[in-house]
């Protein structure tokens, strides 16, 4: 399997142990699906805050990130972690 790393922690692992997130063809951002650009988040709520301030989404994805995309992405992935 693949090896990935974390963007927030810069953790190294299987590409299944982590959360995909991805910028499709048309730009638009969502969980798990899509070709093209992705970023990859450890599976804990201290990684998911990491990832979604200072930029670390947008300059791993390589678009900008807006803030309702940001929120619907934290609430699916917090949904996860329960």
């Amino acid at each position: 399997m693949p090896e990935r790393t974390c963007i927030a922690c810069k953790r190294k692992s299987d590409q299944g142990f982590f959360w995909r997130v991805a910028r499709d063809l048309e730009g638009r951002v969502a969980l798990w699906k899509g070709l093209g650009r992705s970023a990859y988040i450890c599976p804990s709520a201290d990684c998911l805050e990491k990832a979604m301030g200072k930029g670390r989404l947008e300059r791993a994805l390589k678009c900008p990130v807006g803030e309702e995309n940001r929120r619907i992405l934290r609430e699916e992935l917090i949904c996860k972690l329960r």
